[in-house]
């Protein structure tokens, strides 16, 4: 359902469409113990890009992948931030799994069934699954796992609904829902619903996030921090040994150092510049293959709604009022972004369609400064990821908010400290977030950022916290009815723009870029990437 394309808009209009006909919820890769044949990996990961070499050299069988950043942790249960969870998908295999745009059976066998009222899902565990170490898997580890997750707060988007795990007997166990929820197998997609071996998690948590064991078709290798990171075939997966044998992601946090890497052949694989500043360069490039998909998250402005000069609201609707949403995406993504007013990703289905949003106003918005109390304007500091995806936009909002008095100093932050600070700490006044969903579905794109339960530590990183609004998140979960679902998210993106509880930008495409050789490759709206599926051709 993924493919390559040059000219963008139809081909993203119609894979979109097809996105929408999802229905339920994912797949898996990769762990394990530290300390492997790294030598031999970094000479395998070093060779040309762009086919298996002289007619009689040896098949190559590495990949050398870009990384954005350190990894933070191999805890599936210990981040929330969508970046971190991709070397994870290498590590750890989940109940379900997505093939071609479809939710299957992963670990469990094809029988799993709801009870009545869709608030019991009953699993069957394949049997002679092992996990890196040898132990052979039991519904007891899922079953741990499982309530593990559930107890997270990092997990929180896709765990929520769910209130325990428990077994049944040794070869099934059920998964109890605190109401029916229909995008319940999307979320048992997600890495963070992984399977591990409880007696090594319990024996050592926190060394477990460094030395992880799962039973993904990757181990952990060589740790080179702010350098590499080597993943080693696992030879007992149950699906078969990974063609591609050593898996090497590089980190390489500045996208033209990325690019040279790509085209000079030292990466095979990478995520190009979210501003698509070298998108021609790659799709002129003829040993090199560029990839598109529908991007599952909206670029926004966030607010601090609980402290600070935003808790103000009218201070958070002179910043909607000022800003020119058209100026941003040209200026953010060079004109391969759609301005949105909806304050949910639009692929999801329950999207309202013709949604307006506030009108252009700037006298209006320098009023409400003035009225906030800041008639000779005021200072504020904009925390940002230090990204290109992130920087752009934020100058173009810096330049067009001083024109109400409203001047910003834009600090540039590591990714990880960002998610510490600003996302799970709430330490900040004005941000600029992608806010991303990894299951098609309003609720998962809503609920966990809006919601006051969400707060202090959750997703709810910009202290929303309206009673009315929790009213129609809660409605909006548990209704089967997908008429009155769109109603009620319309009624919630209402909300979203008349308390200007942050303001929807743009959202773009999803890109992924590798050596045209490279078979397997895809760009995922979710960046769920298996590197199970790659081969060299």
């Amino acid at each position: 359902m993924y493919l390559r394309k040059k000219s963008t808009r139809a081909v993203c209009a119609a894979l979109a469409a097809a996105m929408l006909l999802m229905t339920g919820c994912g797949k898996s890769d990769a762990p394990a113990q530290a300390g492997s044949q790294a030598a031999g990996s970094e000479a395998a990961g070093s060779e040309a890009a762009g086919g298996s070499g002289d007619a009689g050299a040896p098949k190559k069988d590495s990949v050398t992948i870009r990384a954005l950043s350190d990894q933070t942790t191999f805890d599936p249960w210990k981040t929330s931030d969508q970046t971190q969870w991709e070397a994870l998908y290498g590590l750890y295999d989940t109940l379900f799994r997505e093939e071609n745009g479809e939710y299957v059976p992963s670990l469990i066998e094809d029988d799993y069934s709801f009870n009545e009222d869709g608030t019991e899902l009953t699993m069957t565990l394949k049997e002679g699954i092992k996990f890196h170490n040898g132990d052979v898997m039991t519904v007891d580890d899922v079953v741990f796992s499982l309530n593990t997750s559930i107890a997270s707060s990092f997990t929180s988007k896709f765990t929520s609904a769910m209130d325990h795990a428990e077994k049944i007997d040794d070869k099934s166990f059920k998964l109890v829902l605190k109401y029916p929820y229909s995008p319940i197998i999307g979320c048992l997609v997600s890495v963070v619903t992984g399977i591990v071996p409880q007696s090594v998690y319990e024996a050592d948590p926190e060394g477990f996030a460094t030395n992880p064991v799962g039973s993904g078709p990757y181990t952990v290798g060589e740790i080179v921090k702010g350098e590499k990171y080597v993943f080693e075939a696992f030879p007992d997966y149950w699906r078969g040994e990974a063609a591609i044998k050593t898996v090497i992601r590089r980190v390489i946090p500045d996208g033209n150092a990325a690019l040279m890497a790509l085209e000079s052949g030292e990466l095979d694989v990478m995520q190009p510049q979210q501003d698509y500043s070298d998108r021609q360069a790659i799709e002129d490039n003829p040993d090199l293959e560029y990839y598109t998909a529908p991007q599952a998250c909206t670029f926004l402005i966030g607010f601090n709604n609980a402290k600070g000069i935003f808790s103000d609201k009218r201070m958070r609707e002179a910043v909607a009022l000022t800003v020119d949403k058209e100026e941003i995406a040209l200026g953010a993504t060079n004109g391969y972004a759609v301005p949105t007013d909806v304050g949910i990703t639009p692929l999801c289905p329950q999207v309202p369609t013709d949604f307006k949003g506030v009108e252009r106003d700037v006298e209006r918005a320098k009023q409400l400064v003035a009225e906030a109390g800041y008639p000779n304007g005021v200072d504020v500091t904009m925390r940002i990821i230090g990204a290109t995806n992130y920087s752009k936009p934020a100058e173009v909002v810096q330049a067009q908010l001083k024109e109400i008095g409203i001047n910003v100093s834009i600090e540039a932050m590591e990714r990880a400290s960002w998610f510490d600070i600003c996302y799970t700490g709430g330490d900040y006044e004005i941000t600029i977030y992608a806010n991303p969903v990894q299951v098609v579905d309003a609720d998962p794109g809503a609920y966990p950022y809006m919601h006051s339960s969400e707060i202090n530590g959750g997703n709810n990183f910009m202290n929303i916290n309206m009673p009315e609004l929790d009213k129609l998140l809660e409605e909006g979960r548990l209704s089967s009815d997908e008429a009155e679902r769109k109603e009620i998210y319309t009624k919630v993106c209402e909300i979203v723009r008349d308390e200007s509880l942050f303001v929807p930008m743009y959202t773009g495409e999803r890109t992924y870029a590798a050596t045209k050789d490279l078979k397997g490759v895809i760009a995922d709206p979710m960046t769920r990437y298996y590197t199970y599926d790659y081969s060299w051709e």
